[in-house]
């Protein structure tokens, strides 16, 4: 009979690149960068990555530059015209402004792809996102100076196109997600 085999607890190593940026955070919030601020920086991010050890999070993603810079640029456009429209409806005589909640469901299954799908509907004025479900590819959101079923359609329509562009700039499967034909039901 073979012994029963125990794992062996290997220990992690530290991440200089984030005990770098973890330094830069604490020099930056105490706002003096001095050798005394430098080094408590160091040890404050040796500890927090010691005490509290981050699972290693693998990325699938790849970089495309042209699609990144369509994201980039739509997603500023989106802001400053959205920021006038919601502006305006700040300061425009009529009837109070009436807003929808909505579900959507995302084509993407990966969750930092969805999240950052969310991040940028939420910073465009006029939309707040209530929830994502990832398993479920869910977007809930609320949408404000919506009050017929077009409007409704064309909300729904700008955050799905938001989410194209991002799967466009980082994910590989972009094509393949966004075609209805070949797309995965939720998990």
């Amino acid at each position: 009979m073979s012994p029963p085999v125990t794992r062996r607890h290997t220990p992690r190593r530290l991440s200089w690149w984030s005990v770098t940026w973890l330094t830069v955070v604490w020099v930056l919030l105490w706002g003096n960068p001095s050798p005394v601020v430098l080094a408590g920086g160091v040890l404050t991010a040796v500890l927090v990555l010691v005490v509290f050890p981050l699972p290693r999070v693998r990325v699938r993603l790849r970089l495309k530059p042209w699609a990144f810079t369509v994201l980039v640029s739509r997603f500023l456009a989106d802001v400053v015209a959205a920021s006038f429209q919601v502006a305006w409806l700040t300061v425009r005589p009529g009837p109070p402004v009436r807003g929808v909640v909505m579900d959507l469901e995302l084509a993407g299954d990966d969750e930092l792809l969805q999240t950052i799908t969310a991040e940028m509907t939420a910073l465009v004025p006029g939309t707040v996102v209530i929830d994502l479900e990832p398993s479920e590819r869910l977007l809930t959101l609320h949408a404000l100076d919506v009050s017929t079923p077009r409007q409704a359609k064309a909300v729904r329509r700008r955050v799905l196109a938001q989410e194209a562009r991002v799967l466009r700039a980082f994910d590989p499967r972009a094509e393949q997600l966004l075609n209805p034909r070949t797309r995965k039901e939720p998990r």
